[in-house]
């Protein structure tokens, strides 16, 4: 039987949430026109895939996995597993984690290439010449196996990315992958306008992949995808994933210009570099970003630590974090930090002083919003390394792999109690230290008794972030509580509204009575 079959898989992930699956997306552009079938299977909304493979399995030419490092590789093993288990098809893994461990990865016997870096034409390459029989030892960028041996082939050039053809939009249902955020907005789609970034962080490793380069979509075409997306799935908001978003101050203040001209009327929210931001962008343009939408901006402040951020190559200041937060303020932009405590130096230190920071920030600016995690090694990372040094014990499969998340990672040089004690900051007192914390709530009787929890925690709060004292941490428990008790109830609200709306769709004439 014909082998035209391509198998795209992507598992789930607790750890990132339901994500869109722009790999589908960019590698099916690049394939399209070779008359194969491809089938893209996300295992979050397709978790039953196993008929369809079986009902297909003569026909499969290769079979594809894209993974993160983490719990999404799980799903990856175990597809891959069914593959080898129904046919002969050949397996190839793709995506950050393969990239960052080629070899080991190969390693596995359910899979057979590896491709490292950027995916498109490596991959349409592959699928050619398994078609029609041909040497693959000239492949940019692949890994195989000859026997026993791992074979290497040398990396080839990024190549002009907008050369490709456009995504079809049309291939996966957008409306099932848009999310809210509290009440700032109710459907939102992540989006890329840009890949890569210009810095080369020692944790980071996006630098691997794009040596440093970066590269953005022309505005034109930027602002064609985001009417099909708001027209395809009903948007009021569009969330910029890329690398490092703005970057270039000449192609914000073009794009943000563009968004305006054509009357999107999208909230959307981006990534930024401190110093960037600091030293290139003028309040003219803060003040054009947000009349083109912007509502919300999120830098990698990282650390609170110089030393810290002089070890992570990060080429900014902690006084330039503040200075950020301040910019956005007169214009109403929320302002996001993303840190990391314990690094494998100081870690004490570290800590004390980005929540020092954190707190700082919270009490001037009360819209300021973060996140805080333990640093996580990253495999192919300079950082990654140091950590080796200091005592950290890698996996040494792909399925140990997946156990490597941030909420699972306990750092061996972590100082005793310090999760216990950034959970407690993380989750509680960070938002009890905003007076303004129950205007999230849409209930207006729910909204009145947060108001008074609400006035009578911040004090508490203030004092115990002024006093370094998290002892006998009573509202913080009660405030766990309340949270917990409220999100089940939002919970079970919108299970009821779904039984509803789903009712009104096979019985129609329920709309009619009330």
């Amino acid at each position: 039987m014909k082998k035209d079959i391509v198998v795209l898989f992507m598992g789930k992930s607790s750890q990132y949430g339901l994500q869109l699956p722009y790999v589908f997306l960019y590698l099916e552009r690049n394939i399209r026109d070779l008359g194969m079938e491809i089938i893209l299977l996300d295992e979050a909304l397709q978790p039953d895939y196993l008929p369809l493979l079986l009902e297909k399995r003569d026909r499969i030419l290769l079979a594809g996995v894209s993974a993160l490092t983490g719990d999404q590789i799980r799903g990856g093993i175990t597809f891959s597993k069914k593959i080898r288990e129904i046919c002969d098809a050949p397996i190839v893994w793709g995506g950050w984690h393969p990239t960052s461990l080629p070899e080991q990865t190969l390693t596995e016997p359910y899979i057979d290439f590896v491709i490292v870096g950027r995916g498109e034409r490596p991959f349409r390459q592959l699928i050619e010449r398994l078609r029609d029989g041909r040497d693959i030892s000239d492949i940019a960028g692949l890994y195989y196996k000859r026997g026993a041996a791992i074979c290497v082939n040398p990396p080839g050039p990024l190549g002009d990315m907008n050369a490709l053809p456009p995504i079809n939009w049309n291939l996966i249902d957008l409306s099932q992958y848009t999310y809210e955020y509290l009440n700032y907005v109710k459907r939102c789609l992540p989006y890329f306008a840009s890949h890569g970034c210009p810095f080369h962080c020692t944790f980071c490793s996006v630098a691997m992949v794009y040596n440093r380069h970066w590269y953005h979509k022309p505005v034109a075409q930027i602002i064609e995808d985001l009417q099909s997306l708001k027209k395809n799935a009903n948007l009021d908001s569009v969330a910029f994933e890329d690398n490092n978003f703005l970057v270039n101050v000449n192609f914000s203040r073009e794009l943000a210009r563009a968004m305006i001209d054509a009357k999107l009327n999208l909230k959307w929210k981006c990534g930024a570099h401190p110093r960037i931001m600091t030293e290139k962008f003028t309040d003219e343009d803060i003040k054009l970003l947000a009349q083109s939408g912007c509502w919300r901006i999120y830098i990698g402040a990282e650390s609170g630590d110089q030393e810290v951020l002089d070890l992570l190559n990060k080429q900014t200041k902690v006084e330039q974090t503040f200075r950020f937060i301040e910019m956005l303020e007169p214009h109403g932009i929320i302002p996001r930090l993303s840190t990391m405590v314990c690094f494998p130096t100081n870690p004490e230190r570290d800590i004390e002083l980005t929540i020092d920071m954190i707190g700082r920030a919270k009490l001037k600016h009360p819209s300021l919003d973060m996140e805080i995690n333990f640093y996580t090694p990253n495999p192919g990372t300079e950082l990654y390394e140091k950590a080796l040094q200091k005592g950290f014990d890698p996996p040494h499969c792909l399925e140990d792999w997946s156990k490597h998340t941030w909420e699972n990672f306990s750092p061996p040089w972590a100082p005793k109690g310090s999760r216990k004690r950034v959970e407690m900051f993380k989750n509680c007192y960070f938002h009890m230290m905003n007076p303004y914390l129950y205007r999230i709530i849409d209930n207006p009787v729910l909204r009145a008794m947060a108001y008074l929890f609400n006035k009578c925690v911040f004090p508490l709060a203030w004092s115990r972030f002024k006093l370094k004292f998290y002892r006998l941490p009573v509202e913080a428990i009660v405030f766990t509580a309340l949270v917990s008790g409220y999100k089940k109830m939002n919970k079970l609200r919108k299970k009821a509204l779904a039984h509803i709306w789903q009712s009104n769709r096979e019985y129609p004439f329920a709309k009619n009575k009330g």
